[in-house]
């Protein structure tokens, strides 16, 4: 089963701030550095929060952090089981699997059209063109975490153009790639404000456990 784990960045403290100190104890002196340098408020806490729960995570699969690899393509990687992070705004979200697996939040926002004529496929397009103004920004978010979750699933990254593949939407949502559709399995999650996929190896899917701080 795949597993997704999230917290909320706004509750945790900022550096400075009482308990700072205790929750920064897990983290790694690189990352801590890193946190230290960022500039942004919100960027802190999402930075802290990936930390947090990353190292969480490992914990309960027995796993080390300092046994976490990068792959040539730049995605982390462990012994035993896949993982993936994602954050955006006061969301930090982790997913676990026995196979390949990726993961994407983004805070629905205004987006223009010439995004969509960038990074997406006709088809796509066509889907996007079906709304009106209120519901267009949703359904391109919801489209954009469903490309980006299986390009981290696959473990490209940037080194796979967004629009290189193409998500067919429907009762039941499919990429195709080069005209093939792919071996993998999508599982949108609603959480107000924000859009949540996750793209899997395997069909089974847990419900959002959220992190007690």
């Amino acid at each position: 089963m795949v597993k997704i784990y999230a917290l909320d960045t706004s509750l945790l403290p900022d550096e400075g701030e009482e308990g700072y100190e205790q929750i920064c104890v897990t983290l790694s002196e690189e990352r801590k550095r890193k946190i230290r340098e960022c500039k942004h408020s919100r960027k802190r806490k999402q930075m802290l929060g990936a930390g947090v729960l990353l190292g969480r995570v490992l914990k309960r699969n027995g796993i080390r952090p300092e046994t976490v690899r990068i792959s040539e393509h730049g995605k982390p990687e462990a012994e035993r089981i896949c993982f993936n992070l994602s954050h955006s705004g006061d969301i930090v979200i982790c997913v676990v699997s026995k196979l390949s697996v990726g993961c994407d939040v983004e805070r629905v926002k205004p987006v223009s059209w010439k995004l969509a004529e960038r990074f997406f496929g006709e088809g796509e397009k066509a889907y996007l063109s079906r709304f009106d103004e209120s519901s267009y920004d949703l359904e391109f978010c919801r489209l954009w975490t469903m490309k980006e979750s299986y390009v981290k699933m696959t473990g490209e990254g940037l080194h796979l153009p967004l629009s290189a593949f193409e998500v067919q939407m429907g009762e039941e949502v499919r990429i195709f790639r080069e005209g093939q559709r792919q071996t993998c399995y999508l599982k949108e999650y609603s959480l107000p404000g924000y859009c949540i996929t996750v793209c899997a190896g395997e069909e089974e899917f847990s419900e959002i456990q959220w992190e007690d701080l």
